[in-house]
């Protein structure tokens, strides 16, 4: 939190003591945060992503019940994020009552990006839940080399469509090569905004 602009969105889990004090510390310092929602992968429960995971063998009333308690950890979120979720994501009947649930709260969606199959994009277009999808991992190879191309791609994404997201997970290097790029991006020409200001705007078709 120290290091990052504070136009980067946060994301946390919904786990660990105290998680609502770190919230509150982000949002003080001006993050936007989102709630990381555990969701069922492919090889549950052996990656099993924590208690209250939605599952798709769970009916629509339990998984609401879960995603509840998911909620109720802590306050101040804009948006929900799926943490894992390869098998829930691509099930148009478990995602569904999710969406709508979260969507009549006023939340955004944002979807990591990661499962190719996800229906969270189509799901949320029958409704008016706003939503962004992330371009590019910046750390799938965590090293200064790799982040480093990563965050040229994405501001050559950003060039060419006007706007682009990127996901990072909150290790050291990988703050540490943001934060560096960041200082720069302004310099040449770009801006960076909280997530909130991407899923409002219409994505390229």
């Amino acid at each position: 939190m120290s290091k990052l602009p504070t136009s980067v969105t946060l994301g946390f889990g919904p786990y660990g003591s105290g998680i609502d004090r770190t919230v509150m510390r982000a949002r003080d310092r001006g993050h936007e945060v989102l709630l990381q929602v555990p969701m069922e992968p492919f090889d549950y429960p052996d990656n099993d992503p924590g208690p209250q995971t939605l599952l798709v063998s769970l009916s629509a009333e339990q998984n609401i019940d879960r995603l509840h308690w998911l909620m109720s950890r802590f306050q101040g979120y804009v948006g929900i994020s799926n943490f894992m979720g390869a098998r829930f994501t691509a099930s148009e009947a478990a995602l569904t009552p999710v969406m709508n649930e979260s969507a009549k709260r006023g939340l955004i969606y944002v979807d990591d990006g990661a499962v190719q199959r996800s229906l969270a994009g189509h799901i949320v277009s029958a409704t008016n839940m706003s939503f962004a999808k992330a371009d590019i991992t910046i750390d799938s190879v965590p090293t200064p080399t790799n982040v480093d191309r990563a965050l040229t791609r994405l501001e050559a994404m950003a060039r060419e469509r006007g706007i682009a997201v990127g996901v990072a997970n909150a290790l050291p290097i990988s703050i540490e090569r943001i934060a560096v790029w960041a200082k720069a991006a302004e310099s040449r020409g770009i801006v960076l905004v909280p997530i909130s200001i991407v899923a409002a705007k219409p994505r390229p078709s």
